[in-house]
């Protein structure tokens, strides 16, 4: 089956008309689409990028002019998606880009003088007798005049994309390493990107298929946000009733230890019936001046002494 093709175009430049071809290339073959990638711009800029890329996961064909035609055809026999970069004030490589696409993807910053200028290209574009839609890219969420670009475009008949591109350095950052905003990390321009390409798809009536990673991933985590801040309520209320019944255990334990403080008051009583046993054992009272006489009695020198006065008295 040929490839369906998604030019994107803006004669007036500076519109991001590149960076957004090469991030819609990546999200098609991240849905599991062979993509190829033609950059029909001299500047350029989605070769450059191709060069730094490390991934092999879309192909780039450079060319313009006459190769334009003969390119496309092959190319379409090859791939399930084509997207073509085209070049500001080219219009015969506009239009040969244009009569190609199944849609044409129009760039536009919400400001007057995009708005003056995309009436010339949405005029080829119908000259072709194509479908065009109208990309709000490098948009300031919240602006008024974002809006009055939207109200303005409904009055010109001109289709409008429901999903804005934010106006984010990520993009340019990311576009110098050879990579998009869907390479890495999570962030917000992700969910815009891959919701634009849903969107395109639908239009051109191509099946969204594969996994659609990044914009799933982002989606994902901001729903189970509010589930991990519901959980821990639930386990906080458990945890103080706990805390409360932990005191009524402390205040019984000292009941336990009331007994053992009486312990002490049984000894004192014996500590005083000690006193009361040495109390008849008085030294002191001893009768020393018994033992004395019996001392002399029992020395036989003491009865000599009368003797020997008797024979002095002879």
């Amino acid at each position: 089956m040929p490839a369906y093709v998604i030019t994107v175009a803006q004669q007036k430049g500076g519109v991001g008309k590149s960076t957004l071809a090469a991030h819609l290339a990546v999200a098609f073959a991240e849905m599991g689409y062979s993509t190829m990638l033609f950059d029909t711009d001299p500047q350029g800029t989605c070769a450059h990028w191709r060069a730094q890329r490390k991934k092999d996961d879309i192909g780039l064909v450079a060319t313009s002019g006459w190769r334009l035609t003969r390119d496309l055809s092959m190319a379409r026999e090859a791939n399930d998606v084509i997207v073509i970069d085209t070049p500001p004030h080219a219009e015969m490589d506009i239009k040969v880009s244009t009569r190609a696409a199944d849609l044409v993807v129009v760039p536009l910053q919400p400001s007057p003088a995009d708005l003056w200028a995309v009436k010339e290209t949405i005029n080829t574009i119908t000259g072709e007798s194509r479908n065009a839609m109208v990309v709000l890219n490098r948009v300031i969420h919240r602006a008024n005049i974002t809006q009055e670009t939207r109200e303005k475009l409904a009055q010109m008949d001109i289709p409008v994309a429901e999903t804005e591109i934010g106006n984010r350095v990520l993009f340019a950052a990311s576009m110098e390493s050879g990579l998009t905003v869907l390479d890495g990390f999570a962030n917000a321009s992700q969910p815009e990107i891959m919701s634009l390409v849903r969107e395109i798809a639908t239009k051109i009536g191509l099946a969204v298929r594969g996994k659609t990673s990044v914009a799933d991933k982002v989606s994902e985590e901001k729903s189970s946000t509010p589930a991990k801040k519901v959980a821990p309520a639930k386990k906080k209320a458990p945890a103080k009733k706990k805390a409360k019944a932990a005191p009524a255990k402390k205040k019984a334990a000292p009941a336990k230890k009331a007994p053992a403080k009486a312990k002490p008051v049984k000894k004192a009583p014996a500590k005083k019936a000690a006193p009361k046993k040495a109390a008849p054992a008085k030294a002191p009272v001893k009768p020393t001046p018994a033992k004395k006489p019996a001392k002399r009695v029992a020395g036989k020198p003491a009865k000599a002494a009368p003797a020997k006065k008797a024979k002095k008295a002879a």
